[in-house]
């Protein structure tokens, strides 16, 4: 069970939520997905088809910076609620804005580039469409602008000392005490998060790590220099986690630290010895994890 903190998270931690708004280029043709399921005596459900109105490649840049977004977004916060806004620990904020902003200034470029092109994207693509080319499927030039977008909002957290309401004390206190149980409940997910993530990365690291073994001669199973760096990212990361200051994280983070990302990957490939340390390291660092879950 986990230590509550001393200071409340609306001192330690903001809210933050990634707004995205990218056009798909897709569009479904109720003719053309009428007039197959006719020809094969298929029931109306049984297909669609739906058209790619520009070729892919064209939005491939804004694509990847979306997903760039997304993994920065869940990587350097932890969950707040079902959906939308996510808890930010103040000691990274500087660091999530400054890249968030990077990506965001990349994704309008490309998104004015893209726009600039559009009639001559729409002309190229109505040749590969030939038939099932509709004029009506394409928004206006005018418009498709708006239809890109990455923002980023930053709330502070409810602090339920802070709550003010015209509402009668009696209603007023249950609020209160609502916010702070919940508080709570967000402290103990969002550190159970945390150690569920160790569990699967180091856990991960482990498994590949012993799989690396000479299988035919001259033959070996593959692992990616991200095996030993996604974990130096999470070390980094971890100390702005812990938001319950809890010693056992506390130890975990500096273990990782020294027995897991000293050697990098090619190190480990090379050394047989060094490989199977770490490897034995992972798993006890996954067991020692698992005892705090239980």
């Amino acid at each position: 069970m986990t230590t509550k903190i001393a200071t409340p998270l609306s001192r330690t931690t903001v809210l933050v939520s990634v707004r995205i708004s990218q056009w798909t280029a897709r569009k479904l043709d109720k003719q053309i997905t009428d007039e197959t399921n006719r020809r094969y005596a298929a029931k109306k459900d049984a297909g669609r088809y739906n058209k790619l109105l520009i070729e892919a490649e064209r939005l491939a840049e804004m694509s990847s910076l979306v997903s760039q977004a997304r993994h920065l977004h869940y990587s350097m916060t932890r969950p707040w609620a079902d959906e939308g806004a996510r808890i930010l620990p103040n000691a990274l904020y500087s660091k999530f804005t400054d890249d968030f902003r990077v990506l965001k200034r990349k994704f309008q470029e490309a998104a004015d580039r893209f726009c600039a092109e559009y009639p001559k994207f729409i002309e190229e693509r109505k040749v590969s469409l030939n038939g099932a080319f509709k004029a009506t499927d394409y928004p206006d030039p005018s418009e498709i602008r708006n239809k890109f977008r990455l923002e980023l909002a930053v709330l502070p957290f409810p602090d339920a000392d802070d709550f003010r309401s015209d509402l009668d004390d009696d209603v007023v206190a249950d609020i209160k005490r609502e916010i702070t149980e919940q508080s709570d409940k967000v402290i103990d997910d969002a550190m159970k998060h945390t150690f569920t993530q160790i569990t699967d990365l180091v856990g991960h690291m482990a498994s590949k790590l012993k799989e690396y073994k000479t299988n035919k001669p001259g033959e070996r199973k593959f692992f990616m220099d991200s095996l030993v760096d996604n974990v130096r990212d999470l070390v980094e990361l971890l100390p702005a986690f812990n938001l319950t200051n809890d010693p056992k994280l506390t130890a975990i983070t500096k273990r990782m630290a020294k027995e897991l990302c000293t050697e990098d990957a090619q190190a480990l490939r090379d050394n047989d010895d060094a490989r199977e340390a770490v490897a034995k390291s992972a798993d006890e660092i996954v067991a020692a994890v698992g005892k705090f879950l239980a």
